[in-house]
């Protein structure tokens, strides 16, 4: 595990070009280190930040998280207060992204069809995509495009399971622990 503290940018964060650095700081961060199995976001400090800064920092961070997907297996936020959580939720809205929130174990942002589904995958722990279709009464495409969502948002892990005897692949599903 491994924690990228925001507060060293300010108490209050603004301007795109402070958003970039930040972004920068967190993408060399991550080169620096090998797979992580769980990056915390960390704004405790922060009192509050523009949304041009979130989104320079965190819209554009989750872009490269969804485009390039193996630096972190999974990824919180923790630390937002109500004014930070706003600019979060404006930012990850507009971009259609969204987070997981680490001390309510909740989506942030653009999550409101894959709320139930992320809730339910906290409640089974640990799955296969089936077992939630079935949970949520919806179709395996459907399950499996969710769950894809989930993953490249680092809300969720995924290890390849024996599979089955018919060929293809199989994946359990997994909560990070948070």
């Amino acid at each position: 595990m491994s924690t990228f503290p925001v507060q060293p940018y300010g108490e209050f964060l603004f301007t795109r070009a402070r958003g970039a650095a930040a972004r920068a700081d967190l993408e060399e961060h991550l080169r620096q280190s090998d797979v992580l199995p769980m990056l915390t976001i960390d704004f405790v400090g922060v009192v509050a930040m523009t949304n041009s800064f979130a989104d320079e920092f965190l819209g554009k961070f989750y872009t490269l998280l969804s485009a390039e997907g193996d630096a972190v297996e999974a990824v919180q936020l923790a630390g937002l207060n109500e004014e930070t959580r706003d600019a979060v939720n404006v930012c990850l809205q507009r971009r259609k992204q969204f987070a997981v929130d680490a001390e309510s174990h909740t989506l942030l942002g653009d999550a409101e069809v894959l709320t139930d589904t992320y809730q339910r995958a906290l409640k089974l722990s640990a799955f296969r995509a089936a077992e939630l279709a079935e949970e949520l009464h919806i179709s395996l495409p459907n399950a499996n495009n969710r769950l894809k969502r989930l993953l490249e948002a680092g809300a969720l892990r995924r290890e390849r399971s024996a599979g089955p005897d018919r060929g293809g692949k199989e994946f359990i599903y997994s909560v990070p622990a948070f």
